[in-house]
């Protein structure tokens, strides 16, 4: 500390919120600063299970106040429902929202629905593409006009009017501005005084030495410039998301930890080299626990690629990773991961910046012996069977990058944390 980055290694869905939670045990802040309730942190604690959809993971955690950066768009009704079923299970986080952050609003969904990005991109739904859309045509509603009730209520009106011009859907003419604006409006009132300067906040307490966790949503392969368009989220989700999206430089990040399982999973459309459609990804899926937070569709399993890995390390610089579900690999007898890929007749080592290419790339790989044992009571990284730690060495090696944290199981407890690299961490 005291500024760190969490950031997700593949496609999302790496356990970013796992992570979060245990570096918050020493932390005075944690910020989302990309996204929405697209994304699906889960963190498992003390046998109950804690899904976060805008919050981060890190507000489980006493002390430790949360902001909801100017990157993010803002379902205001989904956050107080959020907010809500925390405080009924004994949680009560201090929250700050941006003023600059925008709003996601029921038209938002109902236009990414007409608009077959749901279908044919294999979106979540949830209004996040349009959200993003008026942010960059300058149109957009942000939480700081909840604060000027007649500028909301205009604005609002204005928007939802252009979208049932365009749409001529009888669902989205049935939506009443005035109604929506009371809705809105009535349930963010009692955090309306939390709707402030998050980046103001932040660098100051930042400039007091207090300790902040950056948490990304989804992850580097889905970043909207760098990850394989179209198939990719509306927002920025490598180490130039926190600068953009809080507003705090990423030179005072001083550790940027790289999230990644211990193979590859994807949800919705898209390229996918090391996709198992066999009975192997099923095993995965089965044993990983793999279907999204936020959608509950199945995700996409197969062997771990290296290749993309190097290239989240280039975009994010990780000055480590966590090697999370570890444990879901026991049991096989070998392991193949992916170090180059063939494309078009030629071997290449670097990940393609073009989904069209990624689509013809096959996998070139390196088989390891696998282990017998399970390993989900481990904790010290002695205790892992020889092979398990050759795995663990192996990425090590191929990346460059040291791994701080293993884990073992979907608890808090099941992991393995190195003093040397977590010497503040509980």
């Amino acid at each position: 500390m005291p500024a760190i980055a969490v950031l997700g290694a593949q496609w999302g869905d790496e356990s970013k919120g796992k992570v979060s939670h245990l570096l918050a045990a020493e932390a005075d802040w944690c910020v989302r600063f990309n996204g929405g309730t697209n994304a699906g942190h889960t963190v498992v604690l003390g046998g109950r299970v804690f899904k976060f959809h805008l919050l981060p993971a890190g507000s489980l955690r006493e002390g430790c106040k949360a902001v909801l950066g100017n990157g993010m768009v803002v379902d205001p009704l989904a956050l107080v429902k959020e907010l809500e079923e925390l405080k009924n299970a004994g949680c009560n986080p201090e929250v700050y929202i941006s003023a600059a952050a925008h709003l996601v609003l029921p038209h938002h969904r109902l236009v990414e629905r007409l608009s077959g990005a749901e279908a044919g991109i294999g979106t979540t739904g949830r209004g996040i593409g349009p959200a993003y859309r008026d942010k960059a045509d300058r149109t957009g509603l942000r939480a700081g006009d909840l604060r000027e009730p007649v500028l909301f209520r205009e604005r609002l009106e204005r928007n939802l009017r252009r979208e049932q011009e365009l749409w001529r859907s009888e669902e989205l003419k049935s939506l009443d501005p005035r109604r929506l604006a009371d809705e809105v409006l009535e349930a963010m009132e009692p955090w309306a005084d939390r709707i402030t300067n998050t980046a103001a906040l932040l660098n100051r307490a930042l400039d007091r030495g207090e300790r902040v966790i950056f948490e990304g949503a989804q992850g580097t392969l889905l970043d909207v410039d760098f990850g394989t368009y179209p198939y990719v989220t509306s927002s920025s989700t490598t180490i130039g998301g926190v600068g953009t999206g809080a507003g705090v430089s990423p030179r005072r990040v001083e550790r940027v930890i790289g999230v990644v399982k211990a193979y590859t999973t994807r949800v919705g459309e898209g390229p996918f080299p090391t996709e198992e459609r066999s009975a192997l990804g099923d095993r995965l899926r089965e044993r990983g626990r793999e279907w999204g937070v936020t959608t509950g569709r199945p995700r996409r399993c197969g062997w771990l690629d290296l290749v993309a890995l190097k290239y989240a390390q280039m975009l994010n610089g990780f000055t480590e990773l966590s090697l999370m579900k570890l444990d879901v690999l026991s049991g096989l007898p070998e392991l193949r991961v992916a170090t180059s890929y063939r494309c078009r007749g030629e071997l290449v080592s670097d990940f393609p910046a073009q989904a069209e290419l990624l689509r013809d790339c096959e996998p070139v790989y390196q088989t390891l012996p696998g282990w017998r044992e399970e390993i989900g009571g481990c904790r010290q990284l002695g205790e892992l069977p020889a092979r398990a730690q050759a795995y663990i060495s192996f990425v090590e090696e191929h990346l460059g990058v040291p791994v701080s944290i293993v884990s073992l199981g979907p608890g808090v407890e099941t992991s393995i944390l190195r003093a040397s690299a977590f010497s503040r961490s509980r």
